[in-house]
């Protein structure tokens, strides 16, 4: 997992829990609330693939199922 994939993770568990585990809810609150985060973080995010962010969010459903 490389750095940007690190930080998506870290943005993602932390709205996961908030949002009590509904990763419906979670995603979409992470797209519109993007602007939460620190611009190296907005940066690290937006240079991401699709498969990468596909990545992380796969690890996170089967860490959780």
């Amino acid at each position: 997992m490389n750095s940007g994939q690190k930080t998506y993770r870290a943005f993602l568990l932390r709205s996961f829990e908030e949002h009590h585990f509904d990763i419906a809810r979670t995603l979409g609150w992470c797209q519109r609330h993007h602007y939460k985060l620190s611009e190296p973080e907005q940066m690290a995010i937006r240079d991401l693939s699709e498969r990468e962010k596909n990545a992380v969010i796969s690890e996170i459903l089967i860490g959780h199922c």
